[in-house]
């Protein structure tokens, strides 16, 4: 069919708009306009970016407006992408618009803006808020945004005022175009991989040799397969990538590679700029602006063989894909809370299956989803079962806390602490002694958990959310890690006016200030969320590590993550149950995950590791096998639990979230919407009579960001009935100005 057959253009704005709105293309555009292409639309009184996403010979539609203009020479996504967009709209229950919000960077979205100019003279003004626009105009420099003055004014009808004001004259509403950077396909991000290292190709070991040829031989095959590469800490996998990604450009095609995070992860960055030298391409949340715009038009202009990027990469513009990694697949970075609720290591299955190529998924602990469909034969599995170079396995000691007699340990403050057992201080010192590097993990930043006054039990709760806020010393202040609050630390307790706050349990800043006592010759590094703020931080902080300027390394998940720290001998972690105690059917995998992880980091060089984890529960099998580094049996009993509860790999699950600012509200609309789907499901038992619907219950941290939640999960074997009683439950509860109803599908954080 000939495009001049074809009128009318299905636009999709980047907004939560379900379904793509229908324009007339102008004949002089017929030629110029295909579908992928960013383009120039009216809507209401606004002229906003969209995309095409279809052509149409008829509508039954009345009165059709036409495309403006076109944004773009070429398309800026193609099929499979679009195709990508539109199964993650359906399969999460996402406005098709909000998705192509996620997939476009905020720069290729903006829309035009209408700017308010003051006119000369005096007019007569009734109404008070028009005489404050005007006067707030004129103050101005003479304009402002109608958005800005939407900001300014918040639920009030300025719009209305401002249709007064310039009936009258007395302001001036012109449309400038949206402040679009000049596009350019950018230089290489990466100044080049670090000079500290050795970065030439290593030789294969034979498991990395059988995994590298398989992979090659599916890749020359060509068509979709996932491959799940299970291999311990320190095996390899990372030179598989490599390889795969060398294999894929010598077949003209290009890659995608998925970490969890993008900013801790420099060695991966150095070995792929050392083998793909100006051919690499970055895309996280960290780039500026400016850089983000570049490395985005320098990956779609295919300047780029090799993309690298964290969760949001997944919608990177990667002409002619031909593979996709997933990095540590099994973290749960992967999965977006807020907004687009995606997983990114399903959607990059999904991407590779419609553009027709190899997903290769590595991990050391892999998730229990992924291992299982191993197990039932819908992924390839290839095993790395040693360590590079025949390095052995770090020994894992654990240390009980409850009967440990030196866990009492006074440290020369006279504060008894129960930071270090004997154990662990002493290997610490011996460690230093030897001029070898440490890592101490704790799942917990700040120096303390809470503050609490020890006289009348008075604890600082954050203002907006139902958690203690915590206590950090440098500052010093009260932080809250959910919505951003921040209170100064006060020296008596407002309830009863004593001077007897103390801090109550343990964070990052506490083991480094323990540490200068312990051993005060060390040099100690602290690796968590508010240690690396800023750009470059991260790399900086690494690359002190990676040349031995830190003896001892303290820090939260992120030190789990890829690090390759050769003199890294000793690895101790603190209260390690902690995170068993997690209200999350997860618990226990994501435990065993962090420890197996962090546990790994040590003995990666020539000098064997040793991990001495210190627990008040060392009997739970999760511990055990991390002591004995045995991912099947912990799998296996893994998998039992999760059969017996009917949890996933056994169940599909989808949370449903209801909050609002007012506490009785949001529970009497969650009993509501609870009654409405039992009501559902006892008139269509063919269809959902099989679905568990649990709840409603509020939320374990039942107030956040100055909103109450409640809580409904539903549970079912069959995905597609699952989806219809969550799409049901969307059509039930119909957002207010008051209260939202947020559909998480295959949720991975349900505090």
């Amino acid at each position: 069919m000939q495009r001049q057959a074809r009128p009318f253009a299905q636009v999709l704005i980047p907004s939560p708009l379900k379904e793509p709105l229908t324009y007339a293309v102008p004949p002089s555009m017929h030629e110029r306009l295909e579908i992928g292409m960013r383009v120039q639309v009216p809507l209401g009184k606004r002229k906003v970016t969209g995309v095409i996403v279809d052509f149409i010979a008829e509508t039954t539609l009345g009165k059709i407006r036409e495309i403006l203009a076109p944004l773009d020479e070429q398309p800026i996504l193609d099929r499979s992408l679009l195709q990508l967009a539109h199964w993650a709209s359906r399969y999460y229950l996402a406005p098709f618009g909000e998705v192509l919000s996620a997939v476009l960077p905020p720069t290729l979205r903006a829309e035009a803006r209408r700017v308010v100019l003051p006119q000369p003279g005096e007019f007569v003004l009734s109404a008070k808020l028009a005489k404050e626009i005007l006067a707030e105009i004129r103050g101005k420099k003479g304009r402002m945004t109608v958005k800005s003055l939407a900001r300014k004014f918040p639920g009030r009808s300025v719009y209305r005022a401002l249709d007064r004001l310039a009936a009258l004259g007395a302001v001036k509403i012109v449309e400038q175009p949206a402040r679009q950077q000049s596009r350019t396909h950018g230089e290489p991000l990466l100044d080049g991989p670090s000079k500290s290292a050795d970065w030439s190709k290593p030789t294969p070991t034979r498991e990395q040799k059988e995994a590298i040829e398989f992979v090659r031989e599916r890749l020359n095959g060509g068509g979709f397969e996932t491959i799940l590469l299970y291999g311990v800490t320190g095996s390899g996998k990372t030179e598989v990538y490599l390889r795969a990604v060398e294999e894929t450009r010598n077949l003209g095609k290009r890659s995608l590679i998925l970490v969890p995070e993008i900013s801790l992860t420099p060695q991966l960055l150095d070995r792929l700029e050392a083998r793909f030298p100006g051919r690499v391409g970055v895309l996280h949340s960290g780039l500026t602006r400016s850089d983000h715009w570049s490395q985005w038009w320098r990956i779609a202009a295919g300047f780029a063989d090799v993309v690298v990027g964290a969760r949001s990469a997944i919608f990177a513009p990667v002409l002619d894909v031909g593979l996709i990694v997933v990095d540590e697949e099994h973290d749960p970075s992967y999965k977006q809370d807020e907004g687009l609720r995606y997983h990114a290591r399903d959607l990059a299955i999904v991407r590779a299956k419609l553009a027709g190529c190899v997903a290769l998924l590595g991990s050391a602990t892999p998730s229990i989803e992924s291992f299982e469909n191993c197990r039932q034969g819908r992924y390839r599995l290839l095993e790395l079962t040693k360590r590079v170079e025949e390095r052995s396995l770090p020994r894992v000691e654990m240390v009980d806390l409850r009967s440990d007699r030196d866990s009492q340990l006074e440290i020369r403050s006279a504060k008894p602490i129960r930071l270090f057992s004997y154990r662990l201080s002493e290997a610490l010192k011996e460690n230093y002694g030897r001029g070898r590097q440490s890592l101490l993990f704790l799942n917990r930043r700040g120096f303390a958990n809470f503050l609490q006054c020890y006289l009348c039990g008075f604890v600082f709760r954050c203002s907006h959310c139902s958690v203690t806020l915590t206590y950090h010393l440098k500052r010093p202040q009260l932080f809250c890690h959910h919505c951003g609050f921040r209170q100064l630390v006060r020296d008596t307790c407002p309830a009863c006016g004593n001077s007897s706050l103390k801090g109550i349990g343990v964070g990052t800043q506490q083991i480094e200030e323990e540490l200068s006592r312990l051993i005060p010759q060390a040099r100690v590094g602290r690796m968590d969320r508010d240690s690396i703020q800023g750009k470059g931080s991260p790399e900086r902080l690494f690359r002190k590590w990676e040349k031995g300027e830190i003896d001892i390394m303290v820090g939260t998940q992120m030190i789990t993550k890829g690090h390759d720290i050769a003199k890294v001998t000793l690895v101790g972690v603190l209260l390690a149950d902690q995170s068993l105690n997690i209200p999350d059917f997860r618990a226990a995998e994501r435990t065993f995950q962090l420890l197996t992880q962090v546990a790994g980091r040590a003995g990666r060089g020539e000098e064997p590791g040793e991990v001495i984890v210190q627990t008040y529960a060392p009997e739970h099998y999760t511990f055990q096998y991390v002591a004995s580094h045995d991912y099947r049996g912990f799998f296996a009993a893994e998998l039992d639990s999760r059969r017996a509860l009917a949890y996933p790999p056994f169940a599909r699950l989808a949370h449903l979230k209801i909050e609002g600012p007012k506490a009785a509200e949001i529970e009497n609309r969650a009993r509501q919407l609870g009654e409405l789907l039992r009501e559902e499901q006892k008139a269509n038992p063919g269809r959902w009579g099989k679905i568990e619907i649990l709840g409603p219950a509020p939320a374990p941290i039942q107030k956040l960001r100055g909103r109450y939640r409640w809580q409904i999960l539903l549970k079912g074997k069959k995905g597609g009935s699952l989806l219809e009683l969550a799409a049901r439950a969307a059509d039930l509860f119909p957002d207010s100005r008051h209260s939202r109803l947020h559909i998480d599908v295959d949720p991975y954080n349900m505090l």
